[in-house]
């Protein structure tokens, strides 16, 4: 195997609119231009994901450069979890802007890493929540308080939908598995604006979210043993959607997760093309490829980064994902979180100079 290969693999064996600006009409992001921001490059770090690897390789491939936490010992080392941050930066021209997306599982890993990272947390010009699982919103209530009368005035939250504020459970032969409910009240309480992007919508001027992703693909579905409690008659969780699909449900009782809010992030980098950034997947890897590519009417990717939520998928789903992304054709693939060792191993045996491997403190630099 070549070292390019190698650097790629890091330790397997050990628009249709996007939009310019935005206006709030009740709690909603809505579109108002019809091209996508673009960035001159694009830092991406790895806050928070399940694993560090002390021997996944660094430097410079043919249009990114990755960068590796070395190992620390004590108070500085890096903690991982089973949960996924962020923190995105990008350049402009003069303009600089930071985004953290996703909040890990607890305080004390992703405050430890914003720390060890040389991250300020206080600095961010935006924030973005992927969907209303506790291993990405975990820390965000502890975040909505440290940065209070710290942040940026106006800091907002942008979310896909209701849902990202339901209560969410997990059912298991051993019976079922509270994920939580986030709180927006709480969180608007602390000072942070909180907006639904439905569709497509611009963050801070350079990235922009996917909007609620359609269901195209035909081996792509939610998890069927995730569900979402049934709030109150007059609650937004009273009644969970997608599309044509409607159920309507009592107060308490659990209804099929279709993962409506989840939305996926991304960047248009000058001349590579979009970074997506699809954080858990629910929805499908490749639809919110294809949603992203949609709302910023831009074909070509360089990216493909996030948790792709095929760990438990079975081996017939996996290889279709895999051909889809033949089709994509990006430039890169970075698997993370919930991806599944079964879905590295897999792309590493067919898109091989595509795979960069994870761990938490990696940073990415894309575009000039």
């Amino acid at each position: 195997m070549r070292r390019r290969d190698l650097l790629r693999l890091g330790a397997v064996g050990t628009g249709i609119f996007a939009v310019g600006g935005l206006a709030r009409v009740a709690g909603r992001a809505t579109a108002q231009s019809p091209a996508a921001p673009t960035v001159d490059h694009l830092v991406m770090t790895n806050v928070v994901d399940n694993i560090y690897d002390v021997f996944a390789k660094a430097g410079k491939l043919d249009s990114i450069t990755v960068e590796r936490a070395g190992l620390r010992i004590g108070a500085d080392s890096l903690l991982a979890e089973h949960g996924l941050a962020y923190h995105l930066e990008s350049v402009r021209g003069s303009e600089r802007r930071q985004i953290l997306l996703d909040f890990s599982l607890t305080e004390r890993n992703l405050f430890n890493n914003y720390k060890v990272l040389k991250i300020d947390p206080a600095a961010a010009d935006a924030l973005v929540i992927s969907h209303g699982h506790a291993d990405h919103y975990g820390a965000l209530a502890d975040y909505a308080r440290l940065v209070q009368g710290k942040s940026k005035p106006g800091l907002t939250l942008y979310a896909g939908g209701e849902d990202t504020f339901c209560r969410r459970v997990v059912v298991t032969p051993g019976g079922t598995v509270d994920q939580g409910q986030l709180d927006r009240a709480g969180l608007e309480a602390r000072g942070l604006g909180v907006v639904l992007a439905k569709q497509p919508a611009t963050v801070a001027g350079h990235a922009f979210t996917s909007g609620q992703i359609a269901r195209l693909t035909d081996f792509e579905k939610p998890p069927a043993a995730s569900r979402l409690v049934a709030g109150p008659m007059d609650s937004a969780c009273s009644v969970t959607h997608f599309g044509a699909t409607k159920v309507e449900s009592k107060p308490g009782e659990l209804v099929a997760d279709a993962f409506q809010g989840e939305h996926a992030t991304a960047y248009h980098v000058k001349g590579r093309g979009l970074v997506v950034i699809t954080s858990c997947g629910h929805a499908g890897v490749i639809n919110s490829v294809r949603q992203a590519q949609k709302a910023a009417g831009v074909d070509r990717v360089h990216a493909v980064v996030g948790g792709f939520h095929l760990a438990p998928a079975p081996d017939e789903i996996v290889a279709k994902t895999v051909e889809a992304f033949k089709i994509i054709d990006p430039d890169y693939i970075i698997p993370m979180h919930c991806t599944g060792l079964n879905t590295i191993i897999a792309l590493h045996r067919e898109m091989p100079k595509k795979l960069v491997m994870p761990s938490t403190g990696t940073r990415v630099i894309f575009g000039a």
